[in-house]
């Protein structure tokens, strides 16, 4: 029986694509998330800091190196399969915890949908890839 191993080249692609997913997700709801957040353009446009993009590609490859691990785990054999597991991993683990941080924190559910939304699409696509491309040993 083979064994199946963590796709680095996947992981790589699925880091690229979450980063391109939520630079378009956020020029599609700029105007409504910057309102909801009580942002001005000239705010936005200050904030000039690389941090911010630099904790977002570490973080999506943690995200997308574990989901690959898990992956082998369990294992995921097929698209369908990680697919229907990204889903449900961006979800439950993410867009859930999202609303409920910020219903105590007394922010709008639109911007919720917003954050978490573009986790969910994220985790599903990164699942998919990496149930559809996978290696073995």
């Amino acid at each position: 029986m083979r064994k199946q191993s963590v796709n680095l080249w996947a992981v790589l692609v699925c880091v690229v694509i979450g980063q391109v997913i939520p630079a378009v997700w956020y020029s599609i709801f700029s105007e409504q998330w910057m309102s909801l957040n009580g942002f001005t353009v000239e705010q936005i446009k200050s904030a000039t800091s690389p941090v911010p993009y630099l904790a977002s590609i570490v973080s999506t490859s943690f995200v997308a190196y574990t989901m690959a691990w898990v992956f082998t785990k369990v294992p995921v054999k097929s698209f369908v399969l990680g697919f229907l597991i990204g889903l449900l991993f961006g979800t439950v683990f993410v867009l859930f915890e999202t609303i409920v941080k910020d219903m105590f924190s007394m922010r709008p559910l639109a911007l919720s949908l917003i954050d978490g939304g573009v986790s969910v699409i994220v985790y599903t696509i990164t699942g998919t890839i990496l149930g559809a491309w996978r290696k073995y040993e």
